[in-house]
């Protein structure tokens, strides 16, 4: 008896966790939102600390295009899209261009992880705040890495969830630079 009962715990465990993975990869899959001017869904300020605790307000980097770009040490599509992201910057920084990382984790982690891969850009922490943040802009899933790009005028251009190749973030910054 104790054996059937642990077994259908385990395969309904199995199941829920196989459809929240589903429900998952399809929210993290949609189709990148490239916003229509016309609708002027403008940035808000926020105030997030950086790695030295110290709080940083979004409103510093205006009149620049920004990637804003949430994300957290142990999600593998962004540990993939960081190394593209530090290139792209450093090729673009001086044109006003700025990539403003969130990570959504513990402080110690991120830390070491920014040393090691050498991350260039600005990099914030916020844990929940930074995920109440990321829901704000239209973040409704969760979904990590979720990026979001604005133009000079602070106008969101562009918002998805999911991987950002290197490709995609180009066409979508050039334009706007």
């Amino acid at each position: 008896m104790k054996t059937r009962t642990i077994f259908a715990l385990a395969l309904s465990l199995t199941a829920f966790l196989s459809w929240l993975a589903y429900e998952t990869l399809l929210d993290t899959h949609n189709s990148p939102e490239v916003v229509n001017k016309s609708h002027h869904i403008k940035r808000h300020d926020f105030s997030l600390p950086d790695l030295s605790g110290q709080p940083q307000a979004f409103s510093q980097w205006q009149n620049k295009v920004i990637l804003v770009n949430f994300w957290a040490t142990w999600c593998p599509p962004c540990r993939r899209e960081i190394p593209d992201f530090i290139d792209i910057y450093k090729q673009y920084k001086d044109q006003d261009f700025i990539i403003i990382g969130i990570a959504t984790d513990d402080k110690a982690k991120v830390a070491d992880f920014v040393k090691q891969l050498g991350i260039n850009y600005p990099i914030l922490v916020g844990g929940r705040s930074a995920m109440q943040v990321s829901y704000q802009y239209g973040n409704h899933s969760g979904a990590l890495p979720y990026s979001i790009i604005f133009d000079k005028q602070g106008i969101i251009r562009y918002r998805a969830g999911g991987l950002m190749s290197k490709e995609k973030l180009l066409n979508q910054i050039k334009p706007l630079l």
